[in-house]
């Protein structure tokens, strides 16, 4: 996914290491990172906004509102999963997400129990531009 490693080159020069990157045929943590003064790692689970597969009708297509709230829960409740495995370690969780309005106001709906839970937001748009909503301290 090129828009996935818009967020590992985004994390990369903040200073991060990263540690995995996941291809869109492999199956766990999206992205491995780890913070430079901290050693905290920080675990991204990512959803794209189109199918990844070129033999899909879908592929190359906007996601409409139904499938982004599909996508937006589904990596919500991996991000929490993460969060229940690596806590006691301290890592970090992010989730990585389309920048478009439907994924904006889906994260916006939740956003209470992002900073609850402290799990960070990377918005990647077309031209691959990172934007991030930092609940969680670096």
């Amino acid at each position: 996914m090129i828009w996935l490693q818009a967020v590992a080159d985004h994390l990369a020069a903040e200073g991060h290491r990263i540690d995995k990157v996941l291809s869109t045929v492999e199956r766990g943590v999206d992205i491995v990172a780890v913070h430079p003064a901290t050693g905290r790692r920080l675990l991204v689970e990512a959803k794209g906004g189109t199918s990844s597969k070129a033999a899909s009708a879908r592929f190359g297509k906007p996601f409409d509102s139904k499938q982004a709230k599909s996508h937006v829960s589904v990596a919500f409740y991996y991000a929490a999963k993460l969060l229940q495995q690596h806590s006691p370690e301290g890592a970090q969780v992010a989730l990585a997400l389309p920048d478009d309005a439907n994924h904006r106001a889906l994260v916006e709906d939740i956003s209470s129990a992002l900073r609850v839970l402290r799990i960070s937001v990377f918005f990647v748009d077309a031209a691959r531009r990172v934007t991030a909503l930092p609940f969680a301290p670096g």
